[in-house]
């Protein structure tokens, strides 16, 4: 169920004439307290109580199975803050003669549990690895933008678009843009405990749930291309079985744990580990936390079902206008060196030039920055405090974009956008 109030039609099905009960318990061990136990005798001035949940023990007064052999009634579920979960459980009346079908067992019998769960956020961010904010040249990264909705567990779907708009902005030095946006851009983190000690590409995992190939993997001892990053090639469920295995099958093994989620039930399940193979030989350590990280919609839906599309995304930087601040331009002779009021943003054998004098602004380009004073490839007349237009570089520019998302999963997360994908800062 979603966070909100719910109500659930349940039906017991029996022979006419047998008598039974049921408890609804929640998480904290509180029992609903079924109001159509309140009998009312003036409807005008009584009513029944709020369906509610108490930790006093609450039991549904015994219902007798009438001829149609189907006793049908509702529990009310309230709103929620955090995730919650009932268990249902039917008592047979036995001093009435009633005992439950051979095939439930004895005693009682647990005929649903029903998880209650809260709503999913989807928080979208920006930053720069290679410049984090505060260290170098971003200074404060604008809002992030969240979202949310029904956990899709519920199996209320949802979908909503927005618009984000993020302003960019250096505090020193200038960006370039290597491309356009691309949803792809988009990584969220995750991490995992190792299972064991040892060398080589297999490693091995307490949990490899949500995990994908292609996946980056960091942590100490990880060896790669990049010092302690590599990437997933390949996942199998269990751990490898070296007696079991010859070079061209490998045998994987899933071992059995005990769940004791329920302590009343506890469980036989399969282990939730297995190894992971990575693209490079690496070191292991026992109980060692590793990250791991994935770009793009694909592997979100995989770790935990959620799903996102972004369209319209693009990313511009601003131009940069300044002055001319130099006396030798005195609207006669031709330079291609002078002086600018300020040549922040501006980038030497990238940025170009547009303004009055200036025949062809597409190839006009800076070749040399010294302070204030640039250098062109292409001499004109330039008069002091004459206006110029700067492209190609800057310290500002916005990444705009409609965000689809159409899936919430089943835990909150951050996708987090890489700014070092588009823009270059030097």
């Amino acid at each position: 169920m979603n966070a909100g109030s719910n109500g659930r039609q349940y039906d017991v099905v029996g022979d006419p004439g047998a008598v039974f009960s049921m408890t609804v318990t929640n998480e904290d061990n509180h029992y609903y307290n079924f109001p159509e136990n309140t009998i009312i005798q003036n409807p005008d001035l009584e009513s029944p109580p709020t369906p509610a949940f108490s930790a006093t023990p609450t039991r549904l007064n015994p219902i007798t199975i009438g001829p149609t052999g189907v006793y049908s009634n509702s529990i009310s579920f309230p709103g929620v803050t955090d995730d919650d979960k009932y268990i249902l459980t039917i008592y047979p009346e036995m001093h009435y003669d009633t005992k439950l079908a051979d095939n439930l067992g004895k005693g009682s019998y647990v005929f649903a549990e029903i998880e209650q769960l809260i709503d999913t956020t989807i928080t979208f961010t920006h930053l720069s690895s290679n410049q984090d904010a505060g260290d170098e040249y971003y200074g404060t990264y604008a809002t992030a933008y969240t979202v949310s909705g029904p956990d899709i567990r519920t199996g209320s779907g949802s979908s909503q678009t927005f618009s984000i708009s993020w302003p960019l902005s250096l505090s020193g030095s200038n960006f370039v843009i290597i491309k356009q946006p691309d949803q792809n851009d988009f990584y969220f983190t995750t991490t995992k405990d190792t299972q064991s000690s040892g060398s080589g590409t297999g490693l091995e995992l307490k949990n490899i749930t949500g995990l994908s190939v292609g996946m980056e993997v960091t942590g100490i001892g990880i060896a790669g291309a990049n010092p302690g990053t590599s990437t997933i090639t390949a996942i199998n469920k269990g751990f490898y079985n070296a007696g079991k295995s010859t070079a061209a099958f490998p045998v994987y093994e899933v071992p059995k744990i005990v769940d004791n989620t329920d302590p009343n039930n506890p469980l036989i399940v399969d282990h939730p580990g297995g190894t992971v193979t990575l693209a490079h030989s690496s070191t292991f350590v026992a109980d060692r936390t590793i990250t791991f990280k994935a770009y793009g919609p694909t592997p979100l839906r995989i770790f935990n079902g959620t799903n996102f599309s972004v369209s319209n995304f693009k990313v511009t930087i601003d131009d940069v206008t300044t002055t001319i601040n130099d006396s030798d331009a005195n609207g006669s002779a031709s330079l291609t060196t002078f002086d600018l009021a300020s040549a922040n943003g501006i980038k030497d054998d990238v940025s170009t030039v547009t303004g009055v004098g200036i025949n062809n602004a597409a190839t006009t380009t800076v070749t040399n920055i010294s302070s204030n004073t640039i250098t062109i490839d292409t001499a004109f007349v330039p008069e002091n405090g004459q206006t110029l237009k700067f492209l190609g570089a800057s310290r500002s520019g916005t990444l705009t974009g409609d965000v689809t998302v159409s899936s919430y999963g089943s835990d909150n997360i951050t996708l987090t956008f890489e700014l070092d994908k588009i823009l270059t800062v030097e």
